[in-house]
């Protein structure tokens, strides 16, 4: 049955000869040229709406060149943080009429740059992308010069593109100071992969904390989430540093050490207050609800969409465009608050 409707789907041949124009008449109201007249173009587009015309958005973007889609990369669809930024790019394309084709990077620069020379193959109208790392510009040279593109989460280095993020830095330093007003000294900062733009942007706020309360900093850094085992927590965090607080620099180093800290038979809160640099599912959920600094990631996808979206349409200025997002910072009981009289803290978002 889809396959007769669909070949007997009405064409823009019928649509002209139901209104009485030519097809160049017809094909012109279909790509919205100002120079038809207003009483044609009435005709045409009745004559669509009658006959249930829906136009051929392959056959028009290959001969237009733009396709009505975008692409977006991020790192790794599975993460939370990921999955909301992208489900909110989504909903503002799909208000643009725009649909969206994502790839994973997984992290790796060769991968990035290889998803985004096929997705550039396909035409795309813009793209938005979590940088796999944005130290170096590993892309701006396969991408063409008329191509839109929106970063997001950290910004490329010497880049043209616009950017959304977040104060990571100064989000890091109150949330450390927050610690230290609880009288605690050897707070120890845990972060993975210190090379990315957030993971040292947060460090570098921690730092700041620590040497205005003129402590010593204690940070413990991996190359990768999956060397925060308990033996390392064990060695790294208490056997050297004693660490009487912890600060983990994302919700994956938070949940790992969470993980460990169980193993060890240490209780988050109790035996060490621990400040999540990322809120997460349950985190008001466990005993005890676990404090965290909450990064707005849904609007990270509106934002970077909108930026894209208003380059697209002709509505930006050709000055690079940098939108800073607030953070928030959740105060539960995992730090040494009680819940009774505090109330979440924001930075305010800047433009």
């Amino acid at each position: 049955m889809t396959t007769t409707q669909n070949r007997n789907a009405p064409t823009l041949v019928d649509v002209a000869r139901e209104a009485g124009v030519s097809l160049k008449t017809a094909s012109r109201v279909l790509n919205g040229a100002a120079s038809v007249k207003e009483d044609k173009t009435s005709k045409v587009r009745e004559a669509m709406t009658r006959l249930g015309y829906r136009p051929n958005e392959l056959a028009r973007g290959l001969k237009a060149r733009k396709s009505a889609a975008i692409g977006m990369i991020v790192a790794n669809l599975s993460d939370p943080f990921t999955a909301s930024a992208v489900k909110a790019v989504q909903e503002v394309s799909r208000a643009n009429g725009h649909v969206v084709i994502l790839a994973s990077s997984g992290g790796y620069p060769d991968v990035e740059r290889s998803e985004i020379e096929s997705l550039v193959g396909r035409q795309i109208d813009g793209l938005i992308i979590a940088p796999a790392d944005g130290r170096t510009d590993n892309f701006s040279d396969v991408i063409p010069p008329e191509l839109k593109v929106v970063t997001f989460d950290q910004p490329v280095k010497h880049s043209r593109f616009d950017v959304v993020t977040i104060p990571n830095r100064r989000s890091a330093k109150e949330a450390t100071q927050h610690l230290l007003g609880h009288g605690f000294q050897r707070i120890v900062a845990i972060g993975a992969r210190p090379h990315l733009y957030t993971c040292s942007e947060r460090l570098a706020g921690y730092r700041d904390a620590i040497s205005v309360a003129s402590l010593e900093p204690r940070m413990c850094t991996v190359e990768h989430e999956t060397a925060l085992t308990s033996e390392w927590l064990s060695d790294s965090v208490f056997k050297k540093h004693k660490a009487d607080a912890i600060i983990p620099m994302n919700w994956v180093c938070t949940m790992l050490t969470l993980r460990g800290l169980r193993v060890l038979g240490k209780e988050p809160g109790r035996d060490v207050p621990i400040l999540s640099f990322d809120d997460f599912d349950l985190a008001d959920m466990l005993s005890p609800t676990i404090s965290a600094v909450r990064q707005p990631a849904a609007q990270f996808g509106y934002e970077a969409a909108r930026l894209l979206f208003n380059r697209l349409n002709g509505q930006a200025s050709e000055k690079r465009a940098s939108v800073v997002l607030s953070t928030e910072l959740i105060l539960r009981e995992s730090c040494g608050c009680s819940l009774s009289g505090r109330r979440p803290r924001a930075t305010r978002p800047r433009r």
